[in-house]
């Protein structure tokens, strides 16, 4: 019979009839779900409880004790919910799970082993992507993901070498950003001061906030008076988690309760929240132009009105994590936006403006585009954007380039044109010196 140690500590060490000694440990579980095991076999009990503590410690180092390396599936598991689950914001999180469920999981290449695993295979996953139409920037972003997890199983011993860092890796598509020209965002100007929720789109354009730094700014971090707003915080969504049990799924349910996990009555982990931005740069304090200034102002008036018609309707926005915020730009009971309404209302204040169709965020680019035109030294471009690298800058170079050409041809056009033919004298002054002449007189 096997003598159990403490929790988590595996089997004390038994004697076997043939004089050896046996312990065992659980190390979680296979990919099916099912348990698995490590047993340790030694010629004496010290020895053996020595093997054991090793394996105990090298579990909580975050090392798979396994008698064969665990397949790509099964170590990306590991990965994700132990080690990148701590490092990386949940957001990204969602992101990775998302890359490794559409892409890895359930494929063959996901059944090799670590010590076993080639570049070919890794190559393997990036032909189904590029088939179904997705971009090289796409691509690479599985790459990455792989190439980093595999990079910590060869630290820890799990794998010899990283396959994915010898092979040529996917580079992504060129930056493009979408831009809007000084002339349509001047339209977009014009409209927005006559639109009820005109001073969002106005914080778009002359500030350049990120979608999720607008939602989430809270009239708590605007100083009206003195001009400013202190960028400090986002707003982000993540997807909810079925909290139903195992135990009551029916055979053919691939849920519990048979619903989408947003529809579960147990669900959890999602909803929306708030967070600091994603470097120290995007933490930042930005100066108020006096137009924008005044637009606030009478936003602020008009949502001061609005939660007085709403009465007991107003609700306010509470973040999953608990905060409560006074939101700045939110819907008429107080609560936060959507990203994918904000999106909408966006698209149509464009085609009510009659501007060309673009994303929120190329507002962003707008913005910082437009900076850099007027001369704005990239130094401040960068705090006022948030950028924690000066590469950023490099991205807009082209589009300044192509502008500038652009306003090159102009000014020729302009300066070359054909002088205009003779107007006959007006009034009888034919030229500055005489209408002095003429007023000496």
């Amino acid at each position: 019979m096997t003598t159990r140690g403490a929790k988590g500590e595996g089997s004390a060490p038994r004697q076997m009839p043939d004089g050896r000694w046996r312990a065992e440990l659980g190390i979680g579980t296979d990919a099916a779900g099912k348990r698995r095991r490590q047993i340790f076999y030694a010629e004496t009990q010290k020895e053996c409880s020595r093997l054991l503590r090793t394996a105990v410690t090298d579990r909580e180092n975050g090392v798979l004790v396994s008698s064969r390396p665990p397949t790509l599936g099964e170590w990306l598991d590991y990965w994700l919910d132990n080690i990148a689950a701590v490092k990386v914001r949940p957001r990204t999180m969602v992101g990775y799970r998302s890359y490794i469920r559409t892409w890895v999981s359930g494929t063959k290449v996901a059944k090799v082993r670590l010590n076993k695993l080639t570049p070919e295979h890794i190559e393997q996953l990036y032909k189904p992507m590029r088939d179904a139409g997705r971009s090289e920037t796409t691509v690479s972003q599985l790459h990455r993901i792989i190439s980093r997890a595999l990079t910590v199983a060869v630290r820890r011993g799990r794998a010899g070498t990283n396959p994915a860092q010898r092979m040529d890796a996917p580079q992504p598509a060129g930056f493009e950003p979408g831009i809007l020209t000084p002339d349509d965002a001047r339209k977009l100007r014009v409209a927005a001061e006559g639109a009820p929720d005109g001073a969002r789109w106005l914080v778009a354009l002359a500030l350049g906030l990120r979608q999720g730094e607008a939602l989430g700014l809270a009239w708590d971090k605007v100083d009206l008076d003195a001009g400013t707003i202190h960028i400090h915080r986002e707003l982000y969504s993540l997807p909810w988690e079925h909290g139903c049990p195992e135990s009551a799924m029916k055979p053919d349910d691939k849920k519990a309760c048979g619903r989408r996990a947003d529809h579960c009555t147990l669900r959890h982990s999602g909803g929306r929240f708030v967070g600091t931005p994603k470097s120290d740069a995007g933490k930042r304090t930005l100066a108020l132009p006096r137009q924008l200034v005044d637009s606030l102002k009478e936003h602020r008036a008009t949502q001061i009105r609005t939660r007085a018609q709403e009465g007991k309707r107003w609700r306010g926005f509470t973040a999953a994590g608990g905060e409560q915020l006074d939101l700045v730009f939110a819907q008429r009971d107080g609560n936060a936006l959507h990203a994918s309404t904000d999106w909408r209302l966006w698209k149509a204040f464009l085609k009510g403006a009659g501007v060309p169709a673009v994303r929120v965020h190329d507002a962003r680019h707008t913005a910082a585009t437009l900076l850099l035109l007027m001369g704005v030294d990239g130094r401040v471009v960068m705090d006022m954007m948030g950028w924690s690298v000066a590469s950023m800058l490099k991205r807009y170079q082209h589009v300044l380039d192509e502008m500038k050409v652009e306003a090159a041809r102009k000014v020729g056009d302009s300066l070359w044109e054909a002088p205009a033919a003779p107007q006959p004298p007006a009034g009888g002054v034919v030229s500055m010196a005489d209408f002095r002449a003429r007023r000496k007189a």
